[in-house]
């Protein structure tokens, strides 16, 4: 491995992990032998790359111009495989999705359950994280398309509504709003109001039609993960708002009641995203075509 590609291909690596420990459990080599290929690349460049700070190394000015150039040059060679493989056809292939967690746990196992029946030797690898983390899953090119709970604005990714949801508010069973179907949303402002954390999707499009209405939640305790709130709520700990998809179960099992609110619009979209610069393969395409026009739209 003494090419000057392998070279950058090892200065890449550490630069992400931020580790040279890190990089060379990634490529399989020691850490003396990263630690060489990054002095050669600095004696062959005549600068540092990175600053080691004790055990952790940081980019150097002139190492940052180096790794946005390598992004781009290892982007082109994944690409080029991708390219090359697609000759092969659907009969094999991947595809790394990346969904917020409504999408990934409630609306996307059914479409891919499909999509598998009818594409076997596809390997897919659905990654469920925030809103916020797809966004940066679609940057970095770790995942081919992304699944959002709220547009994201960034000139790079290309967004689109795909399928519409509703928000409802929801309320343990035993809760004196239980046997309503419609309150006031001022009323909210007097009630334990459960979040799920910053970055999702829920909590961006809740803030902002909440806020628009002058409703300003008081008292509100914050959840990491859209499960945990719907336990919460379950619980008699507070109230939330929450996907409609996301309490089929708890509703059916009469654990949970869902209301609407008068006078606010909780409809939105579901969003696919992918990197505008980004080479669509022949994979993604059939599975875009399955979820937007085909029976994955039906879901």
């Amino acid at each position: 491995m003494d090419t000057n590609l392998s070279k950058l291909k090892v200065f890449h690596v550490a630069a992400k992990t931020q580790s040279f420990t890190r990089a060379a459990e990634a490529l399989f080599l020691t850490q003396p032998g990263i630690s060489k290929y990054i002095k050669d690349l600095e004696d062959y460049y005549g600068v540092k790359l990175f600053d080691r700070l004790g055990k952790r190394i940081a980019l150097t000015q002139a190492g940052e111009i180096l790794y946005a150039k390598t992004e781009i040059i290892f982007n082109m060679v994944d690409q080029l495989k991708i390219e090359i493989g697609e000759l092969q056809g659907l009969d094999h292939g991947s595809l790394r999705i990346g969904a917020s967690v409504t999408l990934g746990i409630h609306v996307l196992p059914q479409v891919l359950s499909r999509f598998r029946r009818i594409y076997p030797n596809i390997e897919i690898n659905l990654d469920i994280v925030l809103n916020r983390q797809v966004a940066d899953r679609i940057l970095d090119n770790s995942i081919d398309i992304g699944f959002l709970g709220a547009p994201v604005d960034n000139d790079r990714i290309n967004a689109s509504p795909f399928l519409k949801d509703e928000l409802v508010l929801i309320v343990p069973a035993g809760h004196k709003w239980a046997r309503k179907d419609i309150i006031e949303p001022h009323e909210l402002m007097h009630e334990t109001f459960i979040l799920s954390q910053q970055g999702s999707g829920t909590r961006r499009i809740i803030e902002e039609r909440l806020g628009q209405a002058g409703i300003v939640l008081k008292g509100s305790i914050e959840f990491g993960h859209t499960e945990a709130v719907k336990k919460a709520v379950e619980s008699g700990l507070g109230i939330s708002i929450i996907s409609k998809a996301a309490i089929k179960r708890e509703e059916h099992l009469g654990v949970i009641k869902s209301i609407h609110l008068a006078g606010i619009n909780l409809t939105r979209d579901f969003y696919f995203a992918y990197r505008k610069d980004k080479y669509m393969t022949h994979v993604t395409k059939a599975f875009l075509q399955w979820v937007v026009y085909g029976e994955g739209a039906r879901s």
